[in-house]
């Protein structure tokens, strides 16, 4: 009798080591378009006894999943992010620098109407025209100087709304470290690789697994974020000389600047565009300005207008090159009185044109920083944002190819095959239906024996 209770013991382990089986191949059939989810396989192992009474039992399922993939998955997250972020600021702050009439089509219309104006330098209409032209380039400047004022506000917002979700998430992936070392659960641990992934996908950085089994999350720069259950913040603070946020991360009372660290993730992208890109692009529109108000004015204030006045500018002069674009204007007095414009050499009298043909000429000169003219100036303006648009556009060609290619290696390893599962869901359901009928079997032979006592 003892033989047949160890044998009915046999097949009742049996029978619980299959439906183990069965319990994984359809838990993984039911997750299989789960984001993140790692495909697990449920391990049988037989055991020795003597003489002829053995059996299996099912061990813990085991998740098939690589951590040096998914660290390379969670970089490249980060990477992708980062350009993705960076070409959407530049492609919309380009699509505002070019819009309507571009700089470089008002200064040269500006230098065309003092051409104009040099061939009836007596005529009202021509000198009207001077100005007009005028007022549109000051208005031009002056509105792509507050389109790239904006475009760095409304990133500087996301890298603010960028700070508490850092923070967030950090705290979210410290309680996912103390999951799985509490119960290391395969599904704990796909949720903390989901964690680390928009992670990266928000800050860059780099996620390790250490010899303890808990994820260490480590910013570009080499400021921890998470260590095991620990989870610092990461907060924005106002610059006191810019206004512009600029972000640290806090653990134990220790504030540690990272802004100009952080190099990957959405926020990442954000921070070059507004402390680069469009800071750049500021400043070479101020520059532009105050080339246009300097030189133009030097001219202007060489000549003479109609009454036979000079010394008098064209533009309100400029005191430095910082904000020259926001506060360039024409000179009031001009604008009322448009016979106070220059365009005859001082003492010449009315009808001479020397001063409109010396401001026409400054149009061919190199009168811009770095020797350039100033509409090419303008066009330098445009043309270095849309470059690194383009640049942008293909790292984010080059980082989505990366991330596809990583995202296939992680489901040759990870991914679940619908038909492998299906496969091995009846073979552990036909060893499952066999051990049943063979507990039945012990179960009938042990009740005879029973009744023969």
């Amino acid at each position: 009798m003892s033989d047949l209770l160890s044998l009915l013991s046999l097949g009742s382990a049996a029978i619980a080591a299959q439906n183990t089986g069965v319990a994984v191949a359809a838990n993984n059939v039911a997750n299989v378009n789960t984001p993140g989810f790692s495909r697990q396989r449920a391990d049988l192992e037989s055991l020795e006894a003597a003489p002829i009474v053995g059996g299996v039992r099912s061990g813990t399922p085991q998740r098939l999943a690589d951590d040096l993939v998914s660290g390379q998955i969670q970089t490249a997250a980060g990477s992708l992010a980062m350009s993705q972020a960076f070409a959407d600021a530049l492609d919309e702050l380009q699509g505002s620098l070019t819009s309507g009439g571009t700089i470089d089509e008002q200064i040269g219309a500006l230098f065309s109407r003092f051409s104009q104006a040099a061939a009836a330098p007596t005529d009202s209409a021509s000198r009207n025209a001077v100005i007009a032209a005028a007022r549109d380039l000051v208005a031009g400047i002056q509105r792509r100087a507050a389109d790239v004022a904006t475009a760095r506000r409304e990133a500087d917002a996301r890298i603010r709304d960028g700070a508490g979700t850092a923070t967030a998430l950090a705290k979210q992936l410290a309680a996912a470290n103390t999951a799985v070392a509490r119960s290391d659960d395969p599904a704990a641990r796909d949720h903390r690789d989901q964690l680390a992934q928009q992670l990266g996908k928000l800050v860059g950085g780099q996620a390790r697994i250490d010899r303890d089994g808990q994820m260490r999350y480590v910013l570009d720069g080499g400021a921890v974020l998470v260590d095991g259950s620990h989870a610092a913040a990461v907060t924005a603070t106002p610059d006191p000389a810019t206004g512009f946020a600029r972000l640290s991360v806090d653990a134990g009372g220790v504030r540690r600047d990272v802004t100009d660290a952080i190099a990957g993730g959405s926020l990442g992208g954000d921070l070059r565009f507004r402390d680069h890109s469009a800071a750049d692009a500021a400043g070479q529109l101020d520059q532009l300005a105050y080339d246009i108000t300097t030189s133009v004015n030097t001219v202007h204030a060489a000549n003479a207008g109609l009454d036979g006045g000079t010394g008098r500018p064209m533009f309100t002069p400029l005191t430095q090159v910082a904000g020259a674009a926001q506060a360039i204007a024409l000179d009031p007095a001009l604008v009322a009185n448009p016979d106070r414009l220059a365009l005859a050499a001082s003492g010449a009298g009315p009808g001479d044109n020397r001063g409109a043909l010396a401001l026409f000429g400054l149009g061919s000169q190199g009168v811009a920083a770095g020797g350039r003219t100033l509409g090419d100036a303008a066009l330098d303006v445009v043309s270095g944002v849309a470059l690194a648009a383009s640049d942008a556009k293909g790292d984010v060609t080059r980082n989505g190819l990366v991330a596809e290619h990583l995202a296939g290696l992680r489901d040759s390893l990870s991914g679940v095959d619908t038909q492998e599962e299906l496969t091995n869901l009846a073979r552990f359901e036909h060893a499952s239906t066999a051990m049943t009928k063979f507990v039945s079997t012990i179960d009938s032979m042990l009740s005879s024996l029973i009744d023969q006592l």
